[in-house]
């Protein structure tokens, strides 16, 4: 008997080790392209907007349909927003929409969940009079987002003039000594 729970424990713990690697990979998977303080960052930025959004506005969470992982991270990114985000005197109201949703509008920023950002999205956020905001600072150099917010090792904001123009979105002096602008 003592033999065949010496394998049983050695079996359980071999399952229980591939449960936790299985369980944290499928956390870093999931984990928002937006981090907690990447949000705050951005609600603060949009008080600064020019014109600032209404005290009932939506910030749309885009994703690529069809893209699972778009979805998660979309998904991930409303959870952390919870039922608004903070942005001087507005709160928004998170909502997940698939790129081709946004043609509807009804928001006034929209944030690019993981392989969303592109010419799709860029249509959108123009015609919308949205700000796109990404974590992608390369999506902001090709002109596909507006702004680029990363919270570490330090707070950057990078702002893509023409891209925000073109939205019909400007920003008060002040913020705009802050950020890096391209």
């Amino acid at each position: 008997m003592a033999r065949g729970s010496g394998e049983l424990i050695r079996r359980a713990s071999k399952s229980l080790a591939a449960a936790v690697l299985i369980l944290t990979v499928s956390r870093a998977a999931w984990a928002a392209s937006f981090a907690a303080k990447d949000l705050q960052v951005l609600g603060r930025a949009i008080a600064f907007m020019q014109p600032p959004p209404a005290p009932d506005a939506v910030i749309a969470i885009a994703y690529l349909p069809g893209n699972a992982d778009s979805k998660r991270d979309a998904d991930a990114i409303a959870a952390l927003i919870g039922s608004g985000l903070p942005a001087g005197h507005a709160t928004l109201r998170p909502r997940v929409v698939d790129i081709a949703g946004l043609g509807a509008g009804g928001f006034s920023v929209v944030i690019a969940a993981a392989g969303a950002n592109g010419p799709q999205l860029n249509a959108a956020a123009k015609a919308a009079k949205a700000l796109c905001v990404t974590t992608e600072t390369d999506a902001v150099r090709d002109g596909f987002c507006a702004m680029a917010i990363t919270s570490e090792p330090r707070v950057e904001i990078i702002v893509n003039h023409a891209a925000a123009a073109a939205a019909g979105i400007d920003f008060a002096a002040a913020f705009r000594m802050m950020i890096r602008e391209m």
